[in-house]
């Protein structure tokens, strides 16, 4: 009897550890279709895991669903037709998941509305801040632009600056460097002061 009840539980583990493996394939078989732009089949692949709570799989099927921005590639989705409502709810589960990458996109469309979303700048804001905490340098940028323009928040110098110089930092935001210039012309000396001991103290956290 113990004999067969330790076979069985041999089994088992073996029967487990098989459809584990199956599962990872299955999973980075995924990713590697998505990179290949074969969309069709990352779909399919990376479904199951984004609705198990995948916050990378959420993302990229709201990647696979939603318009073209920043310059990607593949207008022809090669399998998976635009469908703009299906990219905000995955890239909204993947950013109630603490992704930064989903909290941006998220956010910078809520942010401009156009025909994607309906606009909401307030609630953009809320998700580019999110990304930006993390240290995502585009979203530190838009959240820098949001607070000097009062796109969702109120006008704030101090943050704009503060957002615009850890974005400026990066490579390809070039241009935030003359936007401190034209920031710090409307600022007091005490408030770029300020600004800058929030840079020397920020320190990237991930979002819950």
């Amino acid at each position: 009897m113990k004999s067969r009840l330790l076979a069985g539980c041999a089994s088992l583990m073996i029967l487990m550890s098989a459809h584990g493996a199956a599962w990872a394939d299955a999973y980075k078989d995924g990713m590697l279709a998505f990179k290949n732009e074969d969309y069709g089949t990352a779909l399919t692949l990376l479904m199951p895991f984004a609705k198990q709570g995948d916050a990378e799989a959420a993302y990229l099927i709201g990647e696979m669903y939603g318009p073209r921005s920043w310059g990607q590639k593949g207008e022809n989705r090669n399998g998976v037709e635009q469908d703009n409502a299906q990219a905000i709810l995955w890239w909204g589960e993947a950013a109630k998941a603490g992704l930064a990458e989903a909290q941006l996109k998220l956010g910078w469309w809520l942010l401009k509305g156009k025909d994607v979303v309906k606009q909401d700048e307030a609630a953009g804001m809320n998700w580019l801040l999110m990304a930006a905490n993390q240290g995502e340098p585009q979203a530190q940028y838009e959240v820098g632009i949001g607070y000097w323009k009062g796109r969702g928040v109120k006008p704030d110098p101090i943050a704009a600056y503060m957002w615009l110089e850890l974005a400026s930092t990066e490579p390809g935001f070039d241009n935030a460097v003359g936007y401190l210039e034209e920031l710090a012309k409307t600022m007091t000396p005490e408030q770029v002061t300020q600004a800058k001991q929030m840079v020397q103290a920020f320190a990237p956290k991930r979002s819950q």
